[in-house]
């Protein structure tokens, strides 16, 4: 899926819809370092797929039960070497699993944070293309 196409995804020019106005399931694929933390249990993993929705979570040791609360930081390289990356810390539950990692749901979608991370997401992705 290439982010910057106006017919797919419901992304125009590189950044996402409007979310009052796109599906939940569309989807922007990445690979994003990410740390979680519930409960007691922390964790690393990747964001293979982010919206402005949810993220899934992948490549993790553990599968919280669906429901579960969950804080992640994830992880946005910046293009330069020399810019120090900034962690989103966003907050939400578990809504299903994968093979081999989960789904979350944010806890408030289209909140300003959300929007910069996706759009953030979705302009890494055109750059490496």
């Amino acid at each position: 899926m290439r982010p910057d196409s106006a017919d797919r995804g419901g992304q125009m020019g590189g950044r996402m819809a409007d979310p009052k106005d796109r599906m939940r399931a569309e989807r922007v694929p990445i690979r994003l370092d990410t740390y979680y933390a519930y409960g007691w249990v922390e964790g690393a993993g990747v964001v293979s797929n982010i919206s402005y929705s949810g993220a899934l979570v992948e490549g993790t040791p553990r599968q919280p039960e669906v429901g579960t609360p969950i804080v992640l930081h994830i992880c946005l390289y910046p293009p330069s070497a020399f810019d120090v990356p900034s962690p989103f810390e966003i907050i939400g539950h578990v809504v299903r699993h994968s093979p081999s990692g989960f789904a979350v749901q944010y806890q408030s979608d289209a909140t300003r944070s959300v929007r910069r991370m996706v759009d953030s997401a979705a302009a890494l992705v055109r750059a490496r293309h």
